[in-house]
């Protein structure tokens, strides 16, 4: 049995992460952007991830809670002070910061976890950090006594709403990102898995694609200006044939929604001057 002081705190091996020219190209197709030299800015959640020190189903065998176990992404954020640049190998480092261990409602018994992991070039340039929110379901505890409610309503986005073309999810683009993840969870791939953790047999999107779409319409509507950071907090799930469409706000908040009006992702940008390779935007 895991237990949070087993948790917090825990260093993860951490090593080095490259991204290929080709594998930006094959992004930007399996997120439906159009194709650039630059890297999608969903590669602030990719890169990091990949230089961990372990896959992610070792990551979560660490963590207590197999990939079969149902381990969700529910938050992530990213401060951007550097390029990421491609063909190019970047240190990574980092670990658990915070558990917390309380009652959900759907799940039971869950750990909320923090993983912030640092990516830097090789000459020991900061280029970004990147935070991980992961709830992980804890079916043999005991559950704790049920506290209040602490996760605040979503602030009301700011000034005109600027919707992007709605979208439906494929299956096939889900193994492609599968791909480019690392990811083997099995319920971006089979719907017998999916439908084994209660989705319904339709293949369940990944969290970091959803937020991509948004993040891809958010930032074409900004091509002069550097995407410096954002905060990110998944609240459905999107399955493959699903239609979404990516929304934009002039405070910088963005989302994801699906067809009914549901928020998929829900997020906030901040932007600055653009950032020069091996500088901290202002």
């Amino acid at each position: 049995m895991t237990a949070p002081e087993d948790l917090a705190g825990l260093r993860l091996p951490g090593g080095t992460c490259r991204v290929e020219g080709y594998e930006s190209l094959l992004l930007h197709d399996a997120v439906r952007s159009p194709r650039s030299p630059r890297p999608h800015p969903i590669w602030a959640f990719l890169a990091p991830q990949r230089g961990l020190g372990l896959t992610l189903a070792a990551l979560f065998e660490t963590l207590g809670c197999p990939l079969d176990t149902g381990p969700l992404l529910s938050t992530f954020g990213a401060r951007c002070v550097g390029l990421l640049a491609l063909d190019v190998d970047h240190e990574v480092r980092g670990g658990v910061t915070t558990v917390r261990r309380r009652r959900s409602r759907l799940l039971g018994v869950v750990d909320e976890i923090e993983v912030v992991l640092d990516l830097v070039r090789g000459d020991g340039a900061p280029v970004l950090t990147a935070t991980y929110g992961f709830v992980l379901p804890r079916r043999d505890v005991p559950a704790p006594p049920e506290g209040p409610r602490t996760e605040a309503p979503a602030p009301a986005p700011g000034g005109p709403e600027h919707t992007g073309e709605p979208l439906t999810v494929r299956a096939d683009e889900m193994k492609l990102m599968a791909l480019l993840l690392r990811d083997p969870n099995p319920i971006h791939l089979e719907p017998d898995a999916a439908a084994a953790l209660g989705f319904g047999r339709a293949c369940v999107n990944q969290g970091p694609a959803n937020l991509a779409y948004a993040l891809g319409f958010l930032t074409a509507r900004h091509p002069d200006a550097a995407l410096l950071g954002f905060d990110a907090r998944f609240r459905a799930t999107v399955v493959a044939g699903d239609v979404v469409t990516p929304v934009a706000y002039d405070d910088g908040s963005f989302a994801l929604r699906h067809a009914d009006g549901r928020a998929a992702v829900t997020a906030h940008a901040q932007w600055g001057r653009p950032v020069v390779s091996g500088t901290t935007p202002k």
